[in-house]
């Protein structure tokens, strides 16, 4: 299943390029069979690179636009969290997961280690991660929304677990631990362009694709296909661009 994205986008650019190129051909004159077949392998080409550009491009992609923006909600929520509420929501995902915890005296182990929450609006510090290895002796897991570069340098001297933001939400979204109600996004407007990009997702580039695909079939049997061919091939792209820029 985790392919399954890949595949839809392969086959949806393939249909494009066959619908597009098989209605042009057919427009200017070329026979039936030899338009098929000219964008049967125009598909297959299309397909292939599609699929091995999308498969080498979500293995580097690790959160959608989507994941990104509940990811950044919950890092703020954290951030404004008071100590306890903190560790309590990350002791109760851990021990979902099988993982030990304990949580007496505002001091939270994990599997018998200390760790440590450095949740904070900025980058955490080198100095802010200096005071924590002493107070834990260099020997605990840390976790945070993220690390100064003068941080990640002191971490590497150090034999410290890090967990930082985007593995404690997939921990917390795996554990289905996220809070319902987000500390700072109750309320909060959108800007005009997240209202525009609400609007044009991914998921718009379907009805696009029906009409423009509807108006390139019905051009191979009008007396006038000039219209529906250029209405459709621009309905076509549009849902191309969609699917290829817009955020999941």
């Amino acid at each position: 299943m985790k392919y399954f994205p890949v595949i839809a986008d392969t086959v949806f650019y393939a249909i494009c390029a066959l619908l597009l190129g098989f209605c042009a051909l057919r427009f200017w004159g070329v026979s039936a069979p030899l338009a098929a077949l000219a964008c049967v392998f125009l598909a297959l080409a299309v397909g292939t690179g599609v699929f091995f550009l999308e498969r080498h491009s979500r293995r580097k992609k690790y959160l959608s636009a989507k994941q990104c923006e509940e990811c950044d909600a919950l890092l703020l929520h954290l951030s404004l969290s008071p100590p306890d509420q903190k560790a309590e929501l990350l002791a109760s995902a851990l021990s979902k997961e099988g993982r030990k915890t304990e949580y007496e005296g505002g001091s939270l182990c994990v599997d018998g280690k200390a760790a440590e929450l450095l949740f904070c609006m900025e980058p955490a510090s080198a100095d802010e991660l200096a005071r924590a290895i002493g107070r834990h002796g260099g020997n605990f897991i840390l976790y945070c929304n993220r690390l100064s570069d003068s941080a990640e340098n002191l971490l590497k001297r150090f034999p410290v677990e890090a967990v930082r933001g985007e593995e404690v939400y997939d921990l917390l979204k795996r554990t289905d631990s996220i809070p319902k109600e987000l500390l700072g996004s109750v309320g909060a407007k959108k800007s005009h362009k997240e209202k525009l990009r609400a609007v044009l997702k991914k998921s718009s580039a379907r009805p696009f694709f029906l009409s423009g695909t509807m108006l390139l079939i019905m051009s191979l049997f009008t007396l006038f296909p000039v219209y529906y061919l250029i209405t459709g091939s621009v309905l076509l792209l549009l849902s191309v661009a969609l699917r290829l820029l817009a955020p999941a």
